[in-house]
This record gives structure tokens, C-alpha cells and sequence, in this order.
């Protein structure tokens, strides 16, 4: 039996197949290694604050009688033993791999990563008539047409990498009708808050946060 599991920051977090025969894990095994995401997740929570974190893929054989595992090491060099001594799994073969960091969108039942926030929330009904404008309120990326979406991302500087996103997409696609305004001046913030209050009924408490999940 094979196994393709995902690990973030070198810890086993999910079985994302399993195979009976070599051929077809290795396939699967390749496909997932070099599939490309609109945008990586760089940051995960851990111990109440944002952590970088990295993402890799093991194919996994089930443990045999003298069988040995690949070496494998951490960023720094340290080979991890945890991970090679499995009772039960040999480790045959490791790639890097890319999860999308998905965003949590006002008005939408599930979240959302960049290419969906493009397609579900930035081009729907654009127009001369419903030009929209995109700025930034600290950790939210904010999209008003005739309607508003708020876009909550884990930090002010994820909020510049989803917003940059978007510009540069609409730049190499000549999407117009949008108007870039980029962070709201503070003077201006205020209101903004106000306005996304009436329209939403996010509590003030929760938009003032300045880093969630």
C-alpha cells in the first residue's frame, strides 16, 4: 500500500491519497508536486500569532522488513528521525507543494482564494454603469461597486499581497471599469468603518481587528 501525506512545517497533517500500486501513486504523486496556486499560504497560526510556515508532500510505501527511508531534513539541515523511523511507513520519494491561503469574503457561504475572489466577487456585473473601486483597510481588502465585499486576510501585509494580486490581473488582462484607490487615509478610516458596519453588520470589535485567522 502507498501513501501521498502532506506535511506543514515537517509535521504530518493529512493523507491526501492512497494507492495499491506504485504506478499510480508516483502519477498522483508528481501532479500534486507541480501544480501552481494563485496564491501560496506564507502564514498559519500558531500559539496565538502568525507563523511562516512551508508545505511538502511525502510518498509513503507501506514498511516492509529491512526497508529504509529516504533522508529527509528540515531548512536548517536537521535530519528528522520522526519521520524516517515510522513503524509503519518508509518514506520513498519528497517534493515541495503549495496550498491556496483562502480568505473569508462578506457575502459568500465558504472562503475563498485569489482566483475565486476574481472571479466570484471582482468581475461579476462590471460596467461603465458599475465601475468599482478596491482599496485598503489595514488586514481588508475592500471591493464596492453597487454592492461591497470585504475581503479579511490574517494581516495588513496580506492584504497588500491580495490586493496586488488583483491590480496586477486586471492590469495584464486590461479589465477596466476598476479603479485602484490603495489604502484608505487614516483620516478617512472612520468612515470607511461606518459604512462597512451599516452595510454588513460586522461588529465594530471585529473590524477593528487588526490580524485574524
Amino acid at each position: 500500500m502507498f501513501q501521498i501525506v502532506l506535511l506543514e512545517n515537517n509535521k504530518k497533517i493529512k493523507v491526501l491519497h492512497t494507492y495499491s500500486r506504485i504506478y499510480d501513486a508516483n502519477y498522483r504523486f508528481n501532479l500534486l508536486g507541480h501544480r501552481k496556486v494563485s496564491m501560496p499560504k506564507k502564514y498559519i497560526y500558531k500559539d496565538k500569532k502568525l507563523t511562516e510556515t512551508n508545505y511538502r508532500i511525502l510518498l509513503l510505501k507501506k514498511r516492509e522488513e529491512n526497508e529504509k527511508s529516504i533522508t529527509i531534513r528540515d531548512d536548517y539541515g536537521k535530519i528528522l528521525h520522526d519521520l524516517m523511523d515510522d513503524p509503519n511507513w518508509v518514506i520513498l520519494s519528497e517534493l515541495n507543494y503549495q496550498v491556496d491561503e483562502q480568505f473569508s469574503v462578506t457575502g459568500a457561504n465558504r472562503k475563498l482564494n485569489g482566483d475565486e475572489i476574481i472571479k466570484y466577487v471582482v468581475l461579476p456585473k462590471l460596467s461603465e454603469s458599475n465601475t468599482k473601486q478596491i482599496l485598503m483597510l489595514h488586514n481588508r481588502v475592500i471591493v464596492e461597486g453597487d454592492s461591497l465585499n470585504m475581503i479579511t486576510c490574517k494581516s495588513d501585509d496580506e492584504s497588500i499581497r491580495l490586493y496586488n494580486f488583483i491590480r496586477v490581473y486586471c492590469f495584464e488582462n486590461k479589465i477596466k471599469n476598476i479603479v485602484f484607490f490603495g489604502s484608505i487615509p487614516k483620516e478617512d478610516k472612520n468612515i470607511w468603518y461606518k459604512k462597512i458596519h451599516k452595510l454588513t453588520g460586522i461588529s465594530y470589535n471585529r473590524l477593528y481587528r487588526r490580524m485574524t485567522r
